[in-house]
Parts: structure tokens; sequence; C-alpha cells
């Protein structure tokens, strides 16, 4: 019988650590090809042991994977007929072709038994509060809906008395520090006819008052954070503006683009996008309208995008909404979410490219396209 020959590795090739082992055993190469992988995927790596589970929940870690910004991978709207009790969520994925499973439908990783409502979204964090009853009082949530870890806001200053609150927003940027901010407008106690803001930080600690009592005629449900600041502003009547910055906590104004005589010309989106401030403005019945950007000094507001959504075959009606506008790294990465009531859809325009592309089918009557309140959903690792 020939006998088995086995290779016997040499003293020092046993020696000599392999190119994995290399990598395993260094945190700095380890990081490097950590913040390559999809963040989906960085969940399940948390549990390969306890030395990457540190790495990948370490706040650092967790800016090193936000240094540009992250464009929204899709966005929520809460469905048409789930129970205030009960709020359910429909997702809308931007990429057609490589659908995920919905990160979720509910909010229930959140502990609270009245229901979970969507407030605002901002660069991974949702803001949420309950459904208040007699018997429950109104709560406050910051959530991760990634890693479905959730921080409760603790009371305002103002709790005991009894003053309304008129808008709260959520202020955060990953890139720049994984702690975030809530800015809150309710009514003065001091100054009837006045308003208030107070200011909770998740570094610093417990709310407390900023600035002094103010008058203001803006919209403070739909505040929107780019640049340091909250920004505010009247969606119907006089075109009016009104942003906070988080940093010196001071008040301040912005310039409006100009708004025609004509009655019918609203403004229909204001957001922010991968660190752009947008705001679309046009009349009811028509199909061809501008995108305006302000600039990073606030000196003005210019005409980014010239939109005509004329189309033989896609959109050949007057009806739809601008949920979301969503920016990339490329400039024809560019594109427009589109609420069609009449044929209860979700469509995506390429601004650059002019191209039609249906997203999805949604449920609910045509006249509750209006009232959709998309948030945009962005994977982040970022702790609450």
């Amino acid at each position: 019988m020939q006998g088995i020959k086995l290779k016997i590795p040499k003293f020092s090739e046993l020696e000599q650590p392999s190119s994995a082992r290399i990598v395993i055993s260094n945190d700095d190469l380890l990081i490097e090809i950590l913040l390559r992988v999809p963040i989906r995927s960085l969940l399940c790596f948390k549990t390969v042991s306890k030395r990457w589970l540190s790495i990948i929940t370490n706040p650092q870690f967790s800016i090193l994977c936000h240094l540009n910004p992250n464009r929204a991978i899709g966005l929520f709207f809460p469905s048409a007929y789930s129970l205030p009790t009960n709020p359910q969520f429909d997702y809308v994925h931007f990429d057609k072709k490589n659908p995920p499973k919905p990160p979720f439908k509910n909010l229930k990783f959140i502990k609270d038994s009245s229901g979970i409502s969507v407030l605002q979204s901002c660069n991974g964090l949702m803001l949420c509060s309950n459904s208040p009853s007699r018997l429950a009082k109104t709560n406050y949530y910051v959530c991760n809906p990634t890693t479905k870890h959730y921080t409760t806001l603790p009371k305002s200053v103002l709790e005991t008395e009894n003053s309304k609150i008129h808008g709260i927003s959520l202020a955060f940027d990953p890139a720049k520090s994984p702690h975030y901010k809530v800015v809150c407008v309710r009514d003065s106690v001091s100054s009837p006819q006045h308003y208030q803001i107070e200011f909770y930080s998740s570094q610093t600690g417990p709310w407390r008052l900023s600035g002094d009592p103010f008058i203001a005629d803006v919209n403070f449900s739909k505040g929107v954070y780019w640049n340091g600041s909250i920004h505010w502003i009247s969606t119907i009547g006089n075109l009016t503006s009104l942003c906070y910055n988080l940093d010196f906590e001071s008040l301040g104004v912005m310039p409006m683009p100009p708004l025609p005589d004509d009655q019918s010309t609203t403004i229909t989106y204001f957001g922010e996008s991968c660190d752009h401030l947008h705001l679309i403005k046009f009349s009811f019945s028509t199909v061809r309208f501008d995108v305006y950007e302000m600039k990073s000094d606030y000196s003005e507001w210019f005409v980014k995008y010239k939109v005509d959504l004329e189309h033989p075959d896609e959109l050949n009606y007057y009806n739809f909404t601008v949920l979301s506008l969503v920016r990339g790294r490329r400039e024809e990465d560019a594109f427009l979410v589109l609420a069609i009531p009449g044929d209860c859809k979700a469509m995506r325009y390429n601004i650059i490219e002019k191209t039609f592309e249906k997203l999805c089918d949604y449920e609910g009557a045509d006249e509750q396209v209006y009232f959709l309140n998309a948030f945009e959903y962005i994977e982040s690792l970022c702790c609450v």
C-alpha cells in the first residue's frame, strides 16, 4: 500500500500569521474594512465577538460612518387605515430593483401602549410621540429605526404650566457629533401672545428655556434642520421665515424667494437632502415649476432645477404631490418622489434625465394624498 504523504510545515511557517489574522488583530485595519460594509450587515457583525461589538457600537465609529452625508434610501408614511392606538406605516424603497424588507411596519419597540406616531426624521433618527388621551399625557421619544433603540425625552420645565406646544423639532448631524438636540416652541407663560423656545441636548441633559419670548408668523409644526439651525416658514399668506441657530441659541430670519400675487401659488415642499435646503412653490393645475436652493451663507435662494413633468404616458394630469426631493453625490442622482392620487401610486422622477419610474402602489382615498406626512429613512448606527 502506498503511504499517505503529509506536508509538515516548517516551524517558521507556523510562526507567520495569515493576512486575516493580521487584520483581525489590528483595530485600525479592521475599522477601515468595517467602514466599507453596508450598515445592515454591520448590525449582524455585532454578534461576531465582543471586540467587534465594541468597535461597531462606539460613537466615534458611527461618526466615521457618516463623514459624508448619507442619502435617504426610502420613505415612511402613515398607512391610510391604521388606528391611532396602533399606527401602521407604509414604506417606499427608492431602489425598485433591489427592495429590502421594510425596516418596520410599526414602532412597537417603543414601549408605549397608547401607540406611536412619527413627527420628524433627521439624518437617521426619528422624533416620535405617543397618542395622548385622558389617561396618558404626551410623551416624546427619539429613536433609531435601524437599530430599534430609543430614549424617552424628559419632562419639560413648563409641563405643569399647561403651556401649549406649537412645534417640536429634532436636530442631528452625525458627521459633527453623536449627540442630538431638540427644540420645542410653545406658548410663553410670562408674555401672553408670545412664543417661548425650550432647548434639550442629549449631551447636557434636561430641558431649559432659551432666549426671550417672541412673536412670529410661521408653521412651527414643520421644522427643517439644516446648516446648524432649525428653519420654519409660513406656507400660506405672506411668505415669512424664522430660523434658530443651535450653537448660539439665537433667532434670525432668512430671505424668501419672490412669490407672485397669484393666490393659487403656494409652498408645496420645504426640506433638506444631503446638506442642501430646498423649497418648491407652484400653482395648482401646473406641471412646470422651479426648485429653489438656499445658499449656505443665507444670502439668497436660487433656482437649482427647472422641472417639467409633462409626459404623454406617465403623467398626463395635474394632480400630484411632492413627497420628497433626494440629492446624491452626483448631480445626476437627484430625483423627486411624487404621489399620484389618480392612480394611487408613488413615482420617482429623475430631475436631470427627466425620466419616470413607478415605485409602488398605495392604498387610500385620493384626497388623502395631500395630507401624507412622508418621513425619509436613512440607515444609521448612531446611539440614542
